[in-house]
């Protein structure tokens, strides 16, 4: 392919569209109808609670707040939303809801409908049938609904908006030989994150050629130049051995990204060593607040879980009770933090002679036997019942794990418990995943639970302790929901 050739590649790719605007309207037009649909569902809520308290419909007024919110959400940097770090994204729509619901609070209560001033006018017009401390219920509400709703939102729009060829933006990605080959799939197979490759640079490269349907050219002034004609504005550098100097003048955002990924941690802060640049990191979950925070987040859970997880519990108990002998739950034998062994429990999703079953099936099945030492796992196992398979791909066989959330053994999320087998897979990375509690979700259950090998399990698992907060936990308890609908990796 010829620089002319590319040029007219991307223009029928690409439309000549090299700007994020577009796309940071689609979101902000997303947010936009989640708030309205947070506020709404919070003022439902207190309207079924007290009827005479609050109008329902009432919430429809205060959407002329939500212009305000959206102008704040821009101010802290949340458009045009792409690539963010998905704690930091959480953590940015959690505070800023918090302080616009609080503020819209507090101009109720100082310039109520009682205060005869022009703010009082428009308070008095705003609450219209519902009753001022009413309203305050419902916007306090409309905190923790937002905290998961809107980021939530997000996370539809972009799997639905990436989909289509408007959304996101076109990148060049500097490389030499493979150095960008994980950054290159990842951005092919997941058009949700928004940078699209246009065109890879690889400094090894003697001639152009294709790399899955993206041009690949070498390192030259004159692609160089047809890219500025192109008017491409984003660069990511994949540890690029050629010249960093023109890259660097040539693109209004530029992103390195090392091969060594376990040295760094999105909660890195820059410092100055007297002109000498470094970054340091926090192990966050030795902390003892951070500790006692996500003690308390899991207890709460767990109590509001209980109200819906107890009777569907006695009515999947009753159910394998009938469908097939042998007992209700089962603990799995697991390794905890500090390498303390826990009872894993499940519901029970196997035939009662499981264990004869599979030694039987590595004895005689060669070919499930390399399955079951590579994964630990069948794919498709004879061992589970017909009502097992539901459950498991439902994920409800692990609703009793939260049991071992409430009595402390695990947490909502965190690193999978692993087995004592399994642990040996896990090398000199084990003492490290150990250091935490385990838990019921994770980023490896996230991101294709059991359709993950080994080695990137532990990349997973490490990239969660290296960068924990409660905006992380949050961000993959809404993921978790996302994966458990689809089913992946499920089986």
């Amino acid at each position: 392919m010829t620089t002319n050739e590319f040029i007219d590649y991307f223009k029928k790719t690409y439309r000549n569209r090299t700007s994020s605007f577009f796309s940071g309207l689609m979101i902000m037009i997303s947010d936009a109808v989640a708030l309205f649909c947070c506020v709404g569902l919070a003022f439902f809520i207190m309207n079924f609670i007290n009827p005479s308290a609050i109008n329902f419909r009432s919430f429809i007024y205060y959407s002329v707040f939500f212009p305000i919110i959206l102008v704040i959400f821009y101010a802290g940097g949340l458009y045009p939303g792409i690539l963010l770090s998905p704690s930091e994204e959480v953590r940015k729509m959690t505070i800023i809801s918090f302080f616009c619901y609080f503020g819209i609070c507090l101009a109720l209560v100082f310039f109520g409908e009682d205060n005869e001033t022009i703010t009082g006018a428009i308070a008095e017009n705003l609450i219209k049938d519902s009753d001022t401390w009413g309203v305050i219920c419902a916007f306090l509400l409309a905190i923790p609904i937002s905290a998961i709703g809107l980021p939530a939102a997000r996370e539809f729009s972009r799997h639905i908006f990436g989909k289509f060829h408007f959304y996101g933006v076109p990148a060049v990605i500097y490389c030499t030989n493979d150095s960008a080959k994980e950054v290159i799939n990842r951005l092919i197979k997941r058009p949700d994150l928004g940078y699209k490759p246009a065109v890879i640079i690889d400094s090894a490269a003697k001639e152009c050629y294709m790399n899955n349907g993206i041009p690949v050219f070498p390192d030259s002034a004159e692609i160089l130049e047809t890219i500025k004609t192109l008017k491409i504005k984003v660069a990511v550098i994949c540890d690029f051995n050629g010249k960093r100097k023109p890259i660097m003048s040539s693109y209004r955002y530029t992103i390195n990204i090392s091969n060594h990924q376990d040295t760094y941690t999105s909660s890195m802060h820059l410092r100055d060593f007297g002109g000498i640049l470094g970054f340091s990191a926090t192990h966050n979950l030795t902390k003892r607040w951070n500790l006692f925070l996500k003690r308390l987040i899991d207890i709460v859970l767990c109590i509001i879980a209980a109200i819906i997880v107890i009777p569907l519990s006695i009515v999947i108990a009753i159910i394998i009770k009938a469908t097939s002998p042998g007992p209700v739950f089962y603990g799995h034998k697991r390794v905890g933090k500090n390498g303390k062994y826990i009872k894993c429990w499940k519901f029970r999703s196997m035939y009662k002679n499981s264990q004869e079953m599979l030694e039987k099936i590595l004895a005689e099945d060669p070919v499930r036997r390399e399955e079951w030492e590579r994964d630990r796992k069948f794919v498709d196992d004879p061992r589970v019942t017909k009502f097992g398979k539901f459950l498991r791909k439902s994920s409800l066989d692990e609703l009793p794990q939260l049991w071992n959330i409430f009595i402390g053994e695990m947490s909502f999320v965190g690193p999978r418990p692993v087995t004592e087998e399994e642990l040996e897979k896990y090398g000199e990375n084990a003492d490290y995943i150990l250091t935490v509690t385990p838990g019921l979700s994770g980023m490896w259950q996230i991101s294709g639970r059991s359709d993950t090998g080994y080695e990137e399990r532990i990349n997973l698992d490490t990239y969660y302790i290296q960068n924990w907060s409660v905006w992380l936990d949050i961000w993959i308890l809404i993921k978790t929901v996302w994966v458990v609908i689809n089913g992946k990796g499920a089986y």
